[in-house]
């Protein structure tokens, strides 16, 4: 299914720690379509709902409608700094998007 990176768990986990989330939520991963034919993404702390699937990470949970379990197979959570940009960003790797290019990470010095 999917893979969480360490460093996007410590992310989520201080995410969790620092916006008070309420106990019970767990982190809902969802999709759309975007108009390039590509995914956008949905990430945020969420309520389990009945058609989901539940994954744990080292006490975190993860949310993703069964409906979406395709489309993320082989997908990747990181939490990285890209070439584009001065800040770490929580970012879904996917092989399955029509669109999906690696990104370029900044290399550290």
């Amino acid at each position: 299914m999917i893979t969480v990176t360490e460093s996007a768990l410590d992310f989520i986990r201080y995410s969790a720690e620092t916006g008070a989330i309420e106990e019970g939520l767990g982190l809902r991963i969802a999709i759309k379509e975007a108009s390039d034919g590509g995914y956008d993404y949905g990430i945020g702390f969420d309520e389990p709902r009945e058609k989901d699937m539940e994954f744990d990470f080292e006490e975190i949970k993860v949310l993703i409608n069964e409906e979406l379990k395709e489309y993320l197979e082989d997908a990747t959570l990181d939490y990285t700094l890209l070439d584009d940009g001065d800040e770490k960003q929580l970012i879904v790797l996917n092989p399955n998007d029509p669109t999906y290019v690696s990104p370029k990470r900044k290399k550290k010095k």
